[in-house]
């Protein structure tokens, strides 16, 4: 079995990585909202600075279809932050993984911490795909 090619949906998860790891509006992450609002001295911001980005974006668009895959699958949209590793350090604190850290790692290392087989880790990403796939279209 050759190895996948990447294409455009490579492309939109890189790009929502990239989000996510500089401060995309992912709940749960990151200081609490009466941290934030301290912070900001009664206004709650977010991301790094600046101005704010819109929030309909693509990324955000993958973030919502990822927190709705976990509400119905955890497992599916876990493997999908591990692989992009996009919001990976919340699937490491939910999952008790203690120095976690899925840079450099192989897909069976974090199948192994998932406790899972390399087999059904590859079956979840690919469903995990799929499903962004079908919720970008419906969303399009």
């Amino acid at each position: 079995m050759g190895r996948r090619r990447r294409n455009d949906l490579d492309d939109l998860l890189e790009a929502w990585a990239r989000w996510c790891h500089s401060g995309g509006v992912v709940p749960g992450s990151g200081a609490s909202m009466l941290a934030r609002m301290i912070d900001g001295k009664g206004l709650i911001t977010f991301g790094s600075g600046g101005g704010s980005a819109p929030m309909d974006t693509i990324e955000a668009r993958i973030e919502a279809a990822v927190m709705k895959m976990a509400a119905e699958n955890q497992d599916r949209a876990d493997v999908l932050r591990l692989e992009c590793r996009a919001g990976w350090f919340r699937v490491s604190q939910r999952r008790g993984l203690v120095n976690f850290d899925p840079s450099g790692l192989l897909q069976i290392d974090m199948a192994h911490a998932l406790g899972m087989s390399l087999r059904t880790y590859k079956r979840r990403l690919a469903e995990a795909r799929e499903v962004i796939i079908q919720e970008l279209e419906g969303m399009g």
